[in-house]
């Protein structure tokens, strides 16, 4: 493929262009190509803005743009008339051929101020005018009449006897089923030797220690039944453990859950941390940034875990596939951008991840393979830390068996003494980071684990990626200080996020600029041990 660079061009032009290619005789013309150059200045606000189709918590928004600004995203900020600030957070819109959006999570009978703004590689335009939205008032279905009132109380009244009475025997029947169940996983569980973790079921509890002498008090555990899973497609696979989608009912209502369970020849060291992961989900509760427990099952010896389940995948695969000057050059060129995530979207995923690691934190627990492979994203692009098979609820840890080891986002101390502690996971953090904003390159991308065992005592640290703001890489290189208890806690780190947040300043810089690059991917690499 050949290319030509064509300069001096005026900004804020169109132009057309077409080849031939010339031997001894002249070839046909090729079709012509319309694009615009980058703009030399802030591009003028979106007008001609307009409200329809409004009801009592929603409204599609319309604009217009002007051409040849180079725009490359629409942002709508939004409040309730009278706040502040704009306490919501900015609508961001790559693609500017669409001039409208449906404006959903509203207040009934609520006034809002809207502003719409555009922005090019220079900057944001200046704020336009704020538009005001008032939603409908709550629609509420009236009865008919008093007779009608009291026909639906007798109806709802015998309806409910029935309910009860077919809950009190469905609850019988389930508590049967249940003591069986717990009964067949005890036995599954029997040719555990005394030395490894010893694995009991009993009632809805969950007793994992690491001595057969030991009796630690029991977890509850939420029991689901076989009958109540519906398998659908594989959705992740390792070497010794597999991932299904499928729908589950718990509690009377049908939900997706993503699936996991052990395969077949798995060792008893995995059975251990897939047990201890069940454990650690038990302990921890509910968590808006930690991928929640559903329920759990035995079926022919195999244990299956059901958590909640993530749209999107996990957040490596999505910031890879946000590359779009590789799955869509195109468009990004268009757009001048190398990504359909923006600053702010990159430092929500952050954000989300230090949220839930100061929470884990505070219950006392390691997880031990903090990376981006291991973060789940969920629904309206909510970072969830998942995968808590090698996760310790103490303190300290200090590994005693061998097994394969995440290097790459390992601590020095974790390299070194096998010693894993709250702040080897803040390393791990920072290395999780520089993925976030390198859009998903392979940490110390062309080196081998023997080279890091060696530089990484010397100092030498990951490289700042070229996109990055001197401050967001600083934090960075807070979390890999060599003495452990120089690294802030996730609470700071959580603090120093929401400010960046707050100051709405692009952090990473995702313009696609002259000679472009992204980190280097070795999937290789990451699996080595």
């Amino acid at each position: 493929m050949s290319t030509l660079i064509i300069k001096d061009l005026e900004p804020r032009q169109q132009y057309m262009c077409r080849v031939r290619v010339n031997t001894r005789s002249q070839g046909e013309w090729s079709n012509y190509l319309y694009a615009w150059t980058f703009s030399d200045r802030i591009p003028p606000a979106p007008y001609n803005i307009r409200f329809s189709n409004t009801t009592d918590t929603s409204s599609v928004i319309s604009w217009t743009t002007a051409e040849g600004h180079s725009i490359s995203s629409i942002i709508i900020s939004y409040k309730i008339y009278g706040k502040a600030e704009y306490n919501h957070i900015d609508i961001i819109i790559k693609n500017t051929s669409i001039t409208q959006y449906h404006l959903k999570g509203l207040e009934p009978n609520t006034v809002y101020q809207v502003q719409i703004n555009a922005q090019n590689n220079i900057g944001l335009s200046n704020p336009n005018t704020s538009f005001e939205l008032k939603t409908l008032p709550e629609t509420k279905a009236p009865y008919e009449s008093k007779g009608g009132k009291m026909l639906l109380i007798a109806i709802l009244g015998s309806a409910g006897m029935t309910c009860i009475t077919i809950l009190l025997a469905f609850l019988i029947m389930l508590q049967l089923k249940r003591a069986n169940f717990q009964r067949r996983m005890a036995q599954a569980f029997q040719n555990v030797v005394r030395e490894e973790p010893a694995v009991q079921f009993n009632s809805g509890t969950l007793t994992l220690s690491r001595k057969a002498k030991n009796s630690p008090d029991p977890t509850i555990y939420p029991v689901l039944e076989w009958n109540d899973i519906k398998f659908q497609d594989v959705i992740g696979e390792g070497n010794f453990g597999q991932v299904l989608k499928a729908r589950i009912k718990k509690d009377g209502l049908r939900m997706d859950a993503a699936i996991k369970r052990m395969k077949e020849y798995a060792s008893k060291d995995d059975h251990r941390d897939f047990a201890g992961e069940l454990e650690v989900l038990c302990k921890l509760g509910h968590h808006p940034n930690i991928i929640n427990l559903l329920g759990a099952c035995e079926h022919r010896g195999y244990l299956y875990l059901a958590i909640e389940y993530a749209p999107h995948g996990n957040l490596l695969d999505f910031l890879r596939k946000s590359r779009v000057l590789e799955t869509d050059p195109a468009f990004a060129i268009a757009n001048s951008t190398a990504s359909t995530l923006s600053s702010q979207q990159l430092l929500h995923f952050a954000a989300d991840v230090a949220r839930g690691m100061d929470y884990l934190s505070q219950k006392q627990f390691i997880h031990r393979d903090l990376a981006a492979r291991n973060i789940l994203v969920g629904e309206n692009y909510v970072a969830k830390i998942a995968d808590f098979g090698l996760s310790r609820g103490q303190e300290v840890y200090v590994k005693k068996t061998m097994g394969r080891l995440p290097v790459r986002w390992m601590a020095i101390e974790s390299l070194n003494y096998s010693v894993y502690t709250t702040n080897s996971d803040v390393w791990s953090y920072g290395v999780l980071l520089w993925e976030i904003v390198s859009l998903g390159g392979t940490p110390y991308c062309g080196m081998t684990c023997a080279e890091l065992y060696e530089k990484l005592p010397q100092g030498y640290r990951l490289e700042k990626p070229l996109n990055c703001d001197d401050e967001v890489y600083d934090l960075m290189r807070q979390c890999w200080r060599e003495k452990p208890y120089e690294r802030p806690s996730f609470a700071q780190i959580l603090v120093s996020l929401n400010r960046m947040l707050e100051e709405r300043k692009t952090y990473v810089n995702t313009t696609l600029y002259e000679k472009f690059t992204y980190a280097g991917i070795d999937c290789s690499a990451e699996e080595a041990a």
